[in-house]
């Protein structure tokens, strides 16, 4: 379980929108099995009103219609922490979850004053961040370096960071010039504190994450799979 000091650190957004609902079960399903301990505030913040809940979870509705960075926005006032974990509906996690490892990036953002750590092993970095074991430079001269999801980070950098109403894809190539411009502090951990299985792309089930969800009885909906040729 995390700690009572990191809870009163530390919450985890999970980004959705009503075309995705159908994950919803499933995610929640896996994140609470394999993250039973947790005891934080976990949000999930989508678009369009539902009465839908979920063990563990408040849901939040930004909107119709509402982009990525509203949504975002409208969850804000409800997260009291410094810290969040940002996360997405297609990314499952499939494999225990490690309180411990999530608290020792958290003690490192408060000693080094991080910004954001990038808990996705992407874009590929080999310079060790001052030493620390499993944690690398992210060099913001370069574009793409600061993705939207999963990592971890200061709830009031991520704010500064939202300046007008865009979608996921146009939020995300915006990341890190802001990021430069900030001067942000900012850091990738390839530590596999929070691992997932990616099961959508372009709305349509990856053939592996389609295996996996079939094998474990875990999606009875009618999104349609990739082809060989599309993967």
């Amino acid at each position: 379980m995390i700690s009572m000091k990191q809870k009163n650190d530390f919450s985890v957004i999970i980004s959705t929108c009503d075309k995705f609902s159908d994950l919803w079960d499933a995610h929640f399903k896996l994140l609470n099995k394999n993250w039973a301990n947790r005891g934080i505030n976990t949000f999930l913040v989508t678009d369009n009103p539902t009465d839908r809940t979920f063990e563990g979870v408040e849901v939040v509705s930004a909107g119709e219609g509402k982009e990525i960075t509203e949504r975002i926005t409208a969850v804000f006032p409800k997260v009291k922490t410094e810290y969040v974990l940002v996360t997405l509906d297609d990314y499952f996690d499939i494999y225990p979850i490690s309180s411990k490892k999530i608290e020792r990036l958290l003690d490192i953002m408060e000693k080094e004053k991080l910004d954001y750590i990038c808990i996705f092993d992407r874009p590929k970095t080999t310079v060790k961040y001052k030493g620390y074991d499993g944690l690398f430079e992210v060099d913001l001269t370069k574009d793409y370096r600061v993705n939207l999801y999963p990592g971890i980070w200061r709830k009031d950098f991520m704010k500064k960071t939202i300046r007008e109403p865009l979608n996921a894809w146009m939020y995300e190539v915006s990341l890190t010039p802001i990021a430069r411009e900030l001067g942000a502090r900012c850091a990738q951990s390839k530590g596999g504190e929070f691992p997932i299985l990616d099961i959508v792309r372009k709305g349509k089930f990856l053939r592996k994450s389609n295996r996996y969800l079939k094998k474990h009885n875990l999606y009875h909906g009618h999104r349609p799979v990739r082809t060989v040729k599309e993967e």
